[in-house]
């Protein structure tokens, strides 16, 4: 359901919007951790760590989709908040054929590249083929990756947030059948080839529904225009470059921050299969916790850019004040749940059954429930930075918020490879801490600059 964020209540709007946006990133999640949790629990736990060396190279290929995505969105909410309806389609349709485009160079480049890149990776022999395997296969999905991203942003930007929440709880459920169907006779290759299938489902349903969405949009105020070609309606230069200049920053910051998963990784594959089976179990669940509330101010961008689109610099300021103690209440229910559960949450990923010289049990959730321990009383710290980051994003400012999030995670790799050497892996779970206090500093920091109020950002068609 299309809904206009520039009107009614903005705590209640900014709720009831971020509400299915947040049930359907929680059902992304589990179906992110699908594989993982199988891996581990009917393969092996060596197979839970194959798949954990393989997650920050797919995060970068997930970044550069969802950094693009990010443009899309605002540029969509931008264009809907001027009633520019005609101009909605185009920028939909223009989105839709550069990432299939941009997707389907990336399949090629990174299928080659995947087997010496995990060996780069200074990967354990004994999932390292298995890693590869993993990687390869994903990597052939790119382009519904893509395309499913697009369509769910496209969505976002005309505040309909109940069909990604409808696709993304088909398409989970469908990858974990999927996933326990084919583990078993085919191991961590099974687990990809289910990963696989369920993200072409679910990027080519995305489509279609994009494509029935454009249909019954009318033209609006753009109705008096003249009629353009087929071609100038489905492709534009112009939005498209608005597009390039909302995502650049986004993909260089999400691929910045992949990038440096990457290293951390490396990293963490010199301890040994014990701890990269420990690291993959506490990142998951660590990556669920921030996506929470990354997730909800990515409600606080949409409504941002709808009210900046129609002139309303008052409701924004509304908007971040409501959000900001909404989310930071939201930071403290889950740090309680992870401080508390932290072992049983870890050990769901892991064999507890499983013996073996290279990877104990009982050490891996040891292991992973420190790095939780460490670092979840500082996720207030992240509800307050994605709350000035919604805001920042909303009104066209990309650049500051792609600052704040670089330094945060060069700090964060710095410290993890000046700490570990002394202190092992707790100085890789000491590292996380500093850089998002720092990362939550200049965010607010440019918030409290104003430089955002002054934003011209209005789309041009």
């Amino acid at each position: 359901m299309v809904k206009d964020l520039t009107q009614g209540k903005p705590s209640k709007v900014i709720l009831m919007f971020s509400l299915p946006l947040l049930l359907s990133m929680v059902f992304q999640q589990l179906y992110n951790m699908a594989d993982s949790i199988i891996a581990g629990k009917m393969i092996s736990n060596n197979a839970l760590a194959a798949i954990g060396v393989s997650t920050p190279v797919t995060m970068i290929y997930v970044a550069i989709a969802v950094g693009c995505s990010g443009g899309i969105s605002v540029v969509v909410a931008n264009l809907f908040g001027q009633k520019k309806y005609r101009s909605v389609k185009t920028a939909s349709s223009t989105s839709l054929i550069f990432m299939f485009a941009l997707a389907a160079v990336l399949t090629v480049i990174g299928y080659f590249i995947s087997s010496p890149l995990v060996k780069l990776l200074d990967t354990p022999s004994s999932i390292e083929g298995d890693s590869s395997a993993y990687l390869e296969i994903y990597t052939l999905g790119l382009i519904f990756v893509f395309i499913y991203n697009a369509s769910n942003a496209i969505f976002t930007g005309m505040g309909d947030s109940m069909t990604p929440l409808i696709l993304l709880i088909c398409s989970s459920v469908g990858n974990v059948i999927l996933d326990i169907v084919m583990a078993n006779p085919l191991g961590v290759a099974g687990l990809a080839y289910a990963t696989l299938i369920a993200q072409a489902v679910a990027g080519i349903v995305a489509f279609a529904l994009v494509v029935i969405k454009m249909k019954k949009l009318a033209d609006g105020e753009e109705s008096s225009l003249p009629a353009q070609s087929f071609a100038k309606r489905a492709f534009n230069a112009r939005l498209l470059r608005s597009v390039l200049a909302i995502s650049i920053p986004g993909v260089c910051q999400q691929s910045f921050v992949s990038v440096g998963q990457l290293l951390v990784q490396g990293l963490i594959n010199g301890f040994g299969e014990q701890t990269i089976a420990a690291y993959t179990a506490a990142m998951k669940i660590n990556t669920f916790c921030i996506a929470c509330l990354v997730t909800m101010a990515n409600a606080v961008a949409a409504f941002t850019a709808q009210n900046m689109g129609a002139g309303d610099l008052k409701r924004v300021k509304q908007g971040m004040r409501s959000a900001n103690v909404l989310l930071c209440s939201f930071a403290l229910v889950i740090i309680a749940l992870v401080a508390i559960f932290a072992k049983p949450l870890t050990g769901f990923f892991i064999n507890t059954q499983e013996t073996s010289a290279a990877v104990s049990s009982a050490a891996v959730i040891d292991t992973g429930a420190k790095f939780l321990w460490i670092t979840c009383p500082f996720y207030v710290f992240i509800a307050v930075k994605t709350t000035a980051d919604g805001v920042i994003k909303g009104a066209g400012k990309l650049f500051q918020f792609m600052v704040s999030t670089c330094v945060d995670l060069v700090l964060r790799v710095a410290l993890c490879y000046a700490l570990a050497p002394s202190l092992g892996f707790l100085g890789v779970c000491i590292a996380w801490p500093i850089g998002w206090v720092i990362g939550t500093a200049l965010a607010v920091g440019f918030y409290l600059s104003k430089s955002w109020q002054k934003s011209k950002f209005a789309v041009a068609s």
